[in-house]
Parts: C-alpha cells; sequence; structure tokens
C-alpha cells in the first residue's frame, strides 16, 4: 500500500514538473519572440514605416481618424495604435493617425461694416475683435482698413485690429465781424456757401441805415460749421417787425 502511494505522489509531482517546464518554454518561446512598439509620436509616416521594418512590424495610416492638434504640424503622427511601450508580435500592424496641423480661419472682409458688425462677423469665424481706432476720411462712415488682410489663412482667436472712418471731416470757419455790413448781400454770400440762417429780427437804431446788421451770432471771432446757424439783428426805419 505504501509502495503505491509513494509511486502515485512521484507520478503527481512528475506530472506538476512536466507542466511547469512546458509553460516556461512557452512562455520564454512567446516572450522571445515578443516585439516593443516604438514611439511614433510626431513622425512623417515615411519615417514611422522605415522605424517600424528595423522591429519587424507594419504601419497603415487611418485616415477617418485624421484631426486637427495645436501641438502636432500637419502631416505629423499624432496617435498610434497599439501605444508605445506595447509588446506584440512580429508582423503585427500599427495604425497611426495623421494631424491636420492648428485649426485655420480665413480672415473675413470687414470693409465698409460698423464695428458692431464686425465684432460680430469675427466672432462667427473664430476670432477676436481688435482695437477700433477712428478718423475723418471721405466717403461714406464705416470700416476702411484693418490689421489682417482679408483672406489671410490664421489661427483661432487671432484679434483683428479695425480703422473706422467717421466720414469727411468737419471743416470750420472764423465768424467774422458783420456788424455795419448790409444784410442783403452778407445773406446772399452765406447761402451760397451752404450756410443756414436762423432767426433774423428788426430793430429801430438811431443813425444806422435800413439793412444794417446790429448784431450778429455766433459772434466775430467763434469757429462756425455748416451746421450751425445764424442768426442777425438788423436795422430798420420803420420800428422792429411784428
Amino acid at each position: 500500500m505504501t509502495g503505491v502511494l509513494g509511486r502515485l505522489v512521484y507520478a503527481l509531482v512528475l506530472a506538476a514538473v512536466l507542466v511547469a517546464s512546458v509553460w516556461i518554454s512557452f512562455s520564454r518561446f512567446i516572450l522571445g519572440r515578443s516585439l516593443e512598439v516604438p514611439d511614433m509620436s510626431r513622425l512623417s509616416v515615411e519615417e514611422a514605416v522605415t522605424l517600424a521594418a528595423a522591429r519587424g512590424l507594419r504601419v497603415v495610416p487611418d485616415a477617418a481618424r485624421a484631426d486637427y492638434d495645436e501641438g502636432v504640424a500637419a502631416q505629423r503622427i499624432r496617435g498610434q495604435v497599439p501605444a508605445a511601450g506595447t509588446a506584440v508580435k512580429a508582423g503585427q500592424t500599427v495604425r497611426v493617425f495623421l494631424s491636420l496641423g492648428p485649426r485655420t480661419i480665413r480672415v473675413p472682409d470687414l470693409g465698409g461694416s460698423r464695428p458692431r458688425t464686425a465684432a460680430l462677423a469675427l466672432e462667427r469665424a473664430g476670432l477676436a475683435a481688435g482695437v477700433v481706432s477712428a478718423a475723418r476720411a471721405d466717403g461714406p462712415p464705416g470700416i476702411v482698413a484693418q490689421g489682417v488682410a482679408p483672406g489671410t489663412v490664421t489661427t483661432p482667436g487671432t484679434p483683428v485690429d479695425v480703422l473706422v472712418t467717421r466720414g469727411a471731416p468737419e471743416v470750420s470757419w472764423v465768424m467774422p465781424d458783420l456788424i455795419g455790413r448790409d444784410f442783403e448781400r452778407v445773406r446772399l454770400a452765406f447761402e451760397a456757401r451752404g450756410f443756414r440762417l436762423g432767426g433774423v429780427r428788426s430793430q429801430t437804431y438811431e443813425g444806422a441805415a435800413a439793412g444794417t446788421i446790429l448784431r450778429q451770432f455766433p459772434l466775430a471771432g467763434y469757429p462756425v460749421t455748416l451746421k450751425d446757424t445764424l442768426s442777425f439783428v438788423v436795422a430798420s426805419t420803420e420800428g422792429p417787425a411784428s
């Protein structure tokens, strides 16, 4: 009985040793044939193919997973499967994903737009409104120049400065001294130049000929523009106008 039990134990031990030996041999066989996937980040496809071939691997670009990447130049690898450092068998295919580069935007033409309209257009395009400067110039009000030329390819969030015209510069003159001048001659001269006459009152004034200007507004020496209204008090021999 003891001999049978001993032989049974011996057989079990022998079987265990055999299984362990097979497992160790199999593991060594597998590990001996495994390869480590290299890091292909930021390589071109050609560079990745050369690197992979030297290790017995293949590279296949996955066009469906190409995407914009702010940190990786266009046509460079931004990702891979299996990941770098993974143990694989010889001949394994590594799929790589290319970068389309940073996302770019074409700057819209803002010419003629008002600042608010331009700001909305820039926001819709993914850009930012920059500094708004103003100047007087001939032509209708609106944007006449922009810091980044229309059609320029740039990155999202780029600020675009603009120059806005407020219309033609306002011309002003110095109001002359018209006291004692003939009102009709003054009126014709000013109206011919586009000025508007406002209130004209008559007032008797001893020693002044009828139609002579007694008072004026604006006063002599003050600036005057075509937007201003000129007022006069004119001498009359017939008494104040009713």
